[in-house]
């Protein structure tokens, strides 16, 4: 009898140990698939960069070519151009991916000489400002940062028989991107590194993530905004929390230094996904 015990209980504790190094198997696996699927999201967020780079370059070549812009530009009328830029604005904002979109006249000597969005002009872009001297040689897009803040940017020259007027460029903000993501069940973070001598301040979007500018906050989803501050920024990688999990990505400039994050959200919990997509939170 005492055999048959001392066996039922062996039974007993080998299952025990059997069914705990399961689970530590399944949470482990689990977490790589994890790893793996957002490592793919991230081939993906670049993947889409590229495209919005190639999407930018496009409309920034058109509109270069575009007779208003000559003329106004030709005749140095701001007027003319503002108006121009306007025209501009309503008529892309029918596109999603041009929503938001904002436009930018330069004169040949890097100067502004008309901006969509604000009434700002004539300050002198040249120490900031890389890709406006990569376009002298012909239409250059990538990320960078102006004093509007960080954008996916084209600017492409404007000519007229053979002589350089200036420039255009558009700026087409992450709101197309971070919609893409959120259809797929996850969010997109845009951080954008604050302070030194950037020529981006703004104070209204710093200091909600210590160090950074919350590029998207107006489009981001906050809940998630108090495991987002735990994140260790500077060294990268993969972070998971029980269901929640952030991949951290840097965000090159188009000289390719890092001037912020991309951060890839997802919830591995089907129904807190589910019911966050409804305005319901777990903490």
């Amino acid at each position: 009898m005492n055999k048959k015990i001392l066996l039922t209980l062996a039974i007993i504790v080998v299952a025990g140990v059997l069914a705990v190094y399961k689970a530590r198997w399944d949470e482990q696996t689990q977490t790589e698939n994890i790893k793996k699927f957002l490592d793919f999201q991230t081939q993906i967020l670049n993947k889409n960069i590229e495209e919005e780079k190639l999407s930018a370059m496009t409309v920034a070549t058109l509109l270069a070519q575009n007779e208003h812009v000559k003329k106004c530009m030709g005749q140095n009328n701001r007027q003319m151009c503002l108006e121009t830029l306007s025209e501009f604005t309503k008529t892309l904002s029918k596109v999603p991916i041009y929503e938001n979109a904002k436009f930018h006249i330069h004169t040949p000597e890097m100067r502004s000489f008309a901006r969509s969005w604000i009434p700002m002009y004539n300050d002198d872009l040249t120490n900031f400002r890389h890709l406006l001297a990569e376009a002298k040689n012909g239409v250059a897009a990538g990320i960078e940062v102006g004093r509007a803040g960080v954008f996916i940017r084209s600017v492409a020259p404007i000519f007229d028989d053979k002589k350089m007027l200036g420039s255009i460029e558009v700026l087409l903000d992450f709101k197309h991107l971070s919609d893409f993501f959120a259809q797929q069940g996850l969010d997109l973070f845009v951080l954008l590194d604050a302070g030194g001598d950037s020529p981006y301040q703004n104070s209204s979007d710093e200091g909600i993530i210590d160090g950074f500018h919350f590029v998207n906050k107006s489009y981001a989803n906050l809940n998630v905004l108090p495991m987002l501050k735990d994140i260790k920024f500077k060294s990268g990688g993969f972070y998971q929390t029980d269901s929640h999990a952030f991949t951290v990505q840097p965000m090159n400039d188009a000289k390719g230094e890092r001037v912020g994050y991309f951060v890839i959200y997802f919830n591995s919990d089907s129904k807190e996904r589910n019911l966050a997509k409804l305005g319901v939170w777990f903490d």
